[in-house]
C-alpha cells in the first residue's frame, strides 16, 4: 500500500484529528441500536490515480457489531463484515469480492473482515463521523487492460452521521493499495454508499453516547 505525498498529509492529518478527538469528552463508548448492519453503494468506484480506468460496481457489505456498546478505544476491534458483494455487470469493468460465490472465485471466500474503531469528528455529544477500517478485505478488479487482485492490510471508511442517525458511508479516497496479484497498477476506492440501514430494514441506526 502507497499514498503520494499529497494524499499522505491529507491521511496524516485525518488520523491526527480523529485521533485527537478519540479521547475527548466524559462518554467513553457509543451504543448503538441493532448490531445487524448493511451498507449498499449504488456507486463505489475502483480507480488508479492517473484515472486512466474507472470501474464502478454497485456493491453491498453486511455484517454485525460485536456489542450494542462500542468503546472509544482507537483500533479495538469492534465487529465483522460478514456479506460483500459486487452486483453484475459493473461498467468500466468488472469487480468481484472474493465471498466465496462470485464468478470464478466460487468456493474461495476471505470473509469475514474484521472492523477496527478510528476515531470520531465533531464536539460531544454531536458527532459527524466515525471512523473504521476492514481488515485484510480482498477483491479483483478486472479493467479489460489488465487483471489485478488486492487485498490492503487494511481499508479505511468514514460512517456519516447526522442526528444521532446514520446516514451513508464514504470510501476514504487517499487510500491506494498495491495489487498482491495479477498486472493491474496500484489502485483505491472512491465512494459514498446511499444508506447504512439496520440489516433488513429501512432504518437508519441510532448512534448516542453513554
Amino acid at each position: 500500500m502507497r499514498t503520494t505525498p499529497k494524499l499522505a498529509l491529507t491521511a496524516l492529518t485525518a488520523a491526527a484529528l480523529l485521533a485527537s478527538l478519540a479521547g475527548s469528552g466524559s462518554a467513553r463508548n457509543f451504543s448503538v441500536t441493532n448490531k445487524n448492519f448493511r451498507a449498499v453503494w449504488t456507486s463505489l468506484t475502483f480507480r488508479e490515480p492517473f484515472e486512466f480506468f474507472n470501474v464502478r460496481c454497485n456493491v453491498t457489505m453486511e455484517g454485525s457489531f460485536h456489542e450494542n456498546t462500542i468503546p472509544k478505544v482507537l483500533e479495538s476491534l469492534i465487529g465483522y463484515v460478514t456479506r460483500a458483494v459486487f452486483s453484475h455487470p459493473c461498467t468500466g469493468g468488472e469487480g468481484w469480492a472474493w465471498n466465496g460465490t462470485e464468478g470464478a472465485l466460487t468456493g474461495a471466500s476471505s470473509l469475514p473482515w474484521h472492523i477496527r474503531y478510528q476515531g470520531f469528528t465533531g464536539t460531544l455529544p454531536n458527532i459527524s463521523t466515525i471512523g473504521i477500517t476492514l481488515v485484510r478485505p480482498k477483491f479483483s478488479i478486472n479493467s479489460g487492460v489488465c487483471l489485478g487482485t488486492y487485498q490492503p492490510a487494511t481499508q479505511r471508511y468514514i460512517l456519516n452521521i447526522a442526528a444521532g442517525r446514520t446516514t451513508t458511508t464514504r470510501a476514504d479516497e487517499t487510500q491506494i493499495s498495491r495489487p498482491v496479484e495479477g498486472n493491474c497498477p496500484e489502485g483505491g476506492f472512491r465512494g459514498t454508499s446511499n444508506t447504512v440501514t439496520l440489516l433488513g430494514t429501512t432504518s437508519a441506526i441510532s448512534i448516542s453516547l453513554i
